[in-house]
């Protein structure tokens, strides 16, 4: 997987991703850590950063 293919996929799957790091288990977020630390892309980081708070703010 290239570094186009990586920011394509974290671009597409933010939401899942957020999600993955909100409920998932141990070694589930430390592959989307694994992902987003090796993406290029800032914006797509940011997206799964706004998820991420929106679903922190549906589970309270």
């Amino acid at each position: 997987m290239n570094e186009e293919d990586l920011d394509e996929f974290v671009r597409e799957n933010s939401e899942m991703l957020s999600r993955v790091l909100a409920c998932g288990n141990e070694e589930a977020r430390a592959y989307v850590l694994a992902l987003l630390a090796n993406c290029d892309g800032v914006e797509s980081v940011e997206n799964v950063e706004k998820q991420l708070g929106r679903i922190k703010l549906e589970l309270a």
